[in-house]
């Protein structure tokens, strides 16, 4: 079955770079990106994750499919999800230049405050990686109100592995996650953000795409059928991005 991957961090957790549909994020403020982007091969599968040290006709250059604001910190653009800042009028500007250049905008790591007043004026809206805070509340999760913001701007939400935002690090807790999301939401915006090499808190189990064959064989004791399978893993986001791969 095939995988896509809307959150990767193998270019900054140095993982590998080896699945053609997958999104390969990288974390602006740790490396220069720039060079980190040159030097990987992983054609125009990349995203940039926290633009605030970053010029935005650079970031809008490196053509990402996604971009991010924000990490979990306030910086001059738009508050993290540990803080109670808000959006700037600079992230204001780089809204309206991601708009104009008919890139992503991704809610991952902002804050409830933030979240709102970004939603206002992004004309493409995701979340990449994330799980249901109506199952485990964390400044990370997203709640129902959220997700119903995204899914009506045609958006995604990517599913994380992150045991922390799940609740446990378990097949099972992922699964009930996805559960969640489905009998409030249907099947057609959920996805996989897995945040691989972003976190040391990932599902026991499932810590590669080979692995996915155990999530599948999850969902398919608790009642999926085939269709809703490939959507989640795969078909939503492909949808949405396009073929992506080199």
């Amino acid at each position: 079955m095939r995988i896509f991957d809307l959150h990767n961090d193998a270019l900054t957790g140095g993982g590998k770079t080896d699945n053609d549909n997958v999104i390969y994020a990288i974390w602006t403020t740790l490396l220069d990106c720039v060079d980190v982007i040159k030097k990987a091969d992983c054609g125009k599968r990349i995203a940039l994750e926290d633009l605030g040290g970053m010029d935005i006709d650079t970031a809008i250059s490196l053509s990402p499919l996604y971009c991010g604001l924000t990490w979990n910190g306030f910086n001059g653009l738009a508050g993290g999800a540990l803080t109670d800042d808000e959006l700037t009028e600079k992230g204001r500007y780089y809204i309206e230049k991601l708009n104009q250049a008919e890139i992503v905008i991704d809610a991952a790591h902002l804050n409830r405050r933030s979240f709102y007043q970004v939603a206002e004026i992004a004309e493409k809206f995701i979340c990449s990686h994330t799980a249901m805070n109506s199952l485990n509340e964390h400044r990370r999760n997203l709640t129902n109100d959220q997700i119903s913001v995204i899914i009506n701007k045609g958006g995604l939400v990517g599913l994380c592995f992150v045991g922390k935002f799940l609740g446990e690090a378990t097949i099972e807790r992922f699964i009930a996650h996805v559960d969640a999301f489905i009998d409030k939401f249907g099947d057609e915006n959920l996805c996989i953000g897995s945040d691989f090499y972003g976190t040391d808190n990932i599902i026991e189990g499932i810590n590669d795409y080979k692995s996915f064959d155990k999530l599948v064989l999850g969902l398919i004791k608790c009642g999926y059928n085939d269709r809703s399978i490939k959507r989640i893993l795969c078909d939503n986001a492909l949808k949405y991005f396009g073929e992506i791969k080199i």
